[in-house]
């Protein structure tokens, strides 16, 4: 697999990811998709195959906290993650979860939330090894009598792997 940010060329395969993850009301547009690849405050990244196809992608966004500068604190939002039904269980999902998280830890944001179909065992499941935990429901979220769990996860401030606590050896 080869990971890289999400280009508008990219939209097409986008798109085709979106049909076959999402019932038809939960489908993003395309013009959606562009603005969040032109948006300064989110990251999408792409998966592709040997072949250059785009297999997965995924997109976040850092929500500043009501003082907060733009790109800096406050909570960070996985927007949409999709990954082909012939790629699934690669680890497409989780490379892109760990780099989310990355860049939501790198540009200070302080926790990471998300919302789940409630009846969608395996994003549970893969949201829960990355440390989320559920925090609310949301009724209808999806459309009537399909909830969301509300997600979130603590990002920790990254230190080198060796330093203590404190951060002296």
């Amino acid at each position: 697999m080869i990971f890289g940010a999400g280009r508008e060329a990219d939209v097409d395969a986008i798109m085709e990811l979106e049909s076959g993850a999402f019932h038809p009301w939960e489908r993003w547009g395309r013009q959606s998709w562009l603005d969040e690849m032109h948006a300064d405050d989110r990251f999408v990244i792409t998966a592709r195959d040997a072949d250059e196809r785009v297999m997965a992608a995924a997109t976040f966004q850092c929500v500043p906290t009501p003082d907060g500068d733009q790109l800096r604190g406050g909570d960070a939002d996985l927007h949409r993650i999709m990954v082909a039904r012939q790629h699934r269980g690669e680890g497409a999902a989780k490379h892109m979860m760990r780099a989310g998280m990355e860049w939501a830890r790198a540009i200070g944001a302080e926790r990471m939330l998300l919302e789940v179909r409630e009846d969608n065992d395996a994003a549970i499941a893969l949201y829960e090894g990355f440390g989320f935990g559920p925090i609310s429901r949301r009724e209808n979220y999806y459309g009537q009598g399909v909830h969301a769990i509300l997600m979130a996860a603590p990002l920790a401030p990254q230190r080198p792997a060796g330093l203590s606590d404190d951060g002296l050896d």
